[in-house]
């Protein structure tokens, strides 16, 4: 049985880069503080019978498993921080799994040339064994990115997520 191994919590406590654009890139990235965190959903019982999903820290995860990275991000200066772009690689041995639906998450920007360039998954091409461009997969995403639409206020703290597949 192959385990999720605590590396990967190294993994993505190191994987996470802030990059940071606009007039005060140095400031912003003095006073931005970025966590991460690996979870997975397990089904939880209620009192009453009814079930539901709990996120809980990921501990051993064997592949087929869906995990879940979250990059909380802080402000912790005196200042907004502005033009705010969060980048984070994925481990190789991780498939990513594109969200469904609206919300915050739902469409981050994925790369599958280790951030050459930038998109949609749908949007995205890769080279086939045959040598042909092929549609990508979320096997083939290196690293995934948000934009964050409004500045990050003094002390304001948020989160971005992003679900992958332990292969």
């Amino acid at each position: 049985m192959t385990c999720f191994p605590n590396r990967y919590a190294l993994v993505a406590s190191a994987a996470a880069c802030l990059l940071l654009t606009g007039a005060r890139p140095a400031l912003a990235a003095d006073t931005l503080e970025l966590r991460n965190a690996v979870f997975q959903e397990v089904d939880v019982k209620a009192a009453d019978g009814t079930m539901h999903k709990d996120r809980v820290p990921a501990a051993k995860v064997v592949p087929g498993t869906e995990v879940i990275y979250v990059i909380t991000y802080r402000n912790v200066g005196k200042q907004p921080a502005s033009d705010v772009v969060i980048t984070n690689p994925i481990p190789e041995e991780l498939a990513y799994r594109p969200e469904q639906g609206p919300g915050p998450n739902a469409a981050p920007e994925v790369s599958v040339d280790s951030g050459k360039t930038w998109g949609a998954l749908a949007s995205l091409s890769v080279t086939g064994d045959d040598g042909k461009p092929r549609p990508a997969q979320g096997s083939d995403v290196t690293h995934v990115r948000w934009k964050l639409a409004k500045p990050v206020k003094a002390g304001e703290e948020g989160s971005v997520s992003y679900r992958a597949v332990l292969e």
